[in-house]
């Protein structure tokens, strides 16, 4: 399992290089980090036949690489490993069932003799997804795991747990490399007509990738002037309303983008980032902080609302939202 690719990962893994790794721990980041990997990659080396792991070649890592390592299983929120299902019955989303099979299941695979290596591994992918169900079932194992049985959870929402799972399990934290590193990775994967300029402040690595291989690259800045020419009174809510509905991307999306815009005029006018070409409505205006945060978590209230009720009117949600705006940049 190669990690080259992802370079900053190379901070997690140096500092977990020389190391016994606990029974438990919590991988977390922001969505587009590559977790997975670096999960996956501590998994082979644990299972590794090697010490200094993962070698590649040995029967152990031959194994995992296959897919079929008998002493290695995941679970996560669409999927789990076939090992589970030899288990129990573990089915699709179990991670967040009520009935929490997936969680149970992955408890009676740690709980099984070692087949192949001398550890025995457990992945946990999605797991910010976990009920508090599920983490109850989960802690029970965590309690009483023994040296040689390994747990990774990853997550993408930081200090989500139970605080018993916590102080049960090592924190690795992987963070979003800085705008330069990140321009020399875009660069260094072929997108020569690409730069953190075309995406939103703070987009991970894996998320400008997605964007840019499904052609959308485009829509952040367009998006940006839109609502920027709004702020500006250039253009009306009629405008804006129009430019909303025509353009091909989910509502939950669309929501997105006007928090993304939110978020970064707001680190704009704080000198978190840099000012940025299509937002130009920051140079002649000094946001109310916390108005613009209370407008962001409304916001994201809103998207959680909509989750749940999917009836809710979609277009005078955004007139509702696009008048408090205009008021914020008034």
């Amino acid at each position: 399992m190669s990690i080259k690719r992802f370079p900053w990962l190379n901070d997690a893994v140096s500092s977990h290089q020389n190391i016994l790794f606990p029974s438990s721990s919590i991988i977390e980041g922001e969505s587009g980090l590559a977790k997975k990997h670096l999960a996956n990659y501590f998994a082979q080396r644990l299972l590794c036949s090697d010490e200094s792991g993962p070698c590649g070649i040995c029967n152990s890592c031959n194994y995992f690489l296959a897919g079929s390592h008998p002493d290695f299983c995941y679970l996560s929120y669409d999927s789990c490993s076939s090992a589970l299902q030899t288990y129990s019955k573990a089915k699709k989303e179990a991670l967040t069932s009520k009935k929490i099979e997936g969680v149970r299941a992955l408890n009676e695979f740690i709980a099984m003799t070692n087949s192949v290596s001398k550890k025995r591994v457990a992945v946990i992918f999605d797991a910010h997804l976990m009920n508090i169900n599920a983490q109850n079932a989960l802690l029970k194992t965590l309690e009483d795991l023994p040296e040689n049985k390994h747990v990774f959870i990853v997550s993408n929402k930081r200090k989500y747990f139970l605080p018993t799972i916590y102080s049960r399990s090592s924190l690795i934290s992987v963070n979003n490399p800085n705008s330069d590193n990140l321009d020399q990775w875009i660069l260094d994967q072929g997108y020569i007509d690409f730069s953190t300029l075309n995406f939103a402040p703070d987009s991970t690595p894996l998320e400008i990738e997605r964007l840019i291989n499904n052609d959308m690259a485009g829509q952040y800045i367009e998006i940006s002037e839109n609502l920027n020419s709004y702020c500006l009174g250039q253009i009306t809510t009629p405008d804006l309303m129009k430019f909303y509905r025509d353009i091909n991307i989910t509502f939950d999306e669309k929501i997105n983008s006007i928090i993304l815009f939110l978020k970064t005029c707001l680190g704009i006018n704080q000198d978190f980032y840099k000012s940025h070409p299509s937002i130009t409505t920051m140079d002649n205006i000094k946001l109310n902080t916390r108005q613009t945060s209370d407008l962001i978590e409304e916001l994201v209230d809103y998207k959680y609302q909509l989750n749940k009720v999917p009836t809710l009117n979609e277009q005078i949600g955004l007139n509702n939202f696009f008048q408090k705006i205009k008021n914020l940049f008034t």
